[in-house]
């Protein structure tokens, strides 16, 4: 068993490693959950981001076809406006 205080210095360097050890493994386990979390919120982030683009993507393009169909629309009323000046002047030159 124990005879010499040198067992007693092995006793205590082992007790000492194995606690380091136990200790070592315990902060690797947090720094590795800890990398874990920050990755899976890198991802959520990335998905965030990924979802506003293709948002910024549908309006944009909804806007572009709006503003064509605006310009169609405008050509449209002007035609329109023409033919009621026209009208309105025709109808003018009859009563007189």
């Amino acid at each position: 068993m124990i005879a010499t205080s040198q067992d007693i210095f092995w006793i205590t360097i082992s007790a000492c490693v194995g606690l380091f050890t136990i200790f070592f493994c315990w902060g690797i386990f947090y720094i590795v959950q800890i990398i874990r979390r920050s990755s899976n919120m890198i991802k959520g982030i990335e998905e965030i981001i990924k979802n506003i683009n293709e948002t910024i993507k549908a309006t944009k393009e909804k806007i572009e076809h709006s503003a064509a169909y605006l310009s169609v629309f405008a050509e449209g009323a002007k035609k329109v406006m023409e033919l009621v000046k026209e009208h309105s002047g025709n109808e003018k030159k009859k009563k007189k």
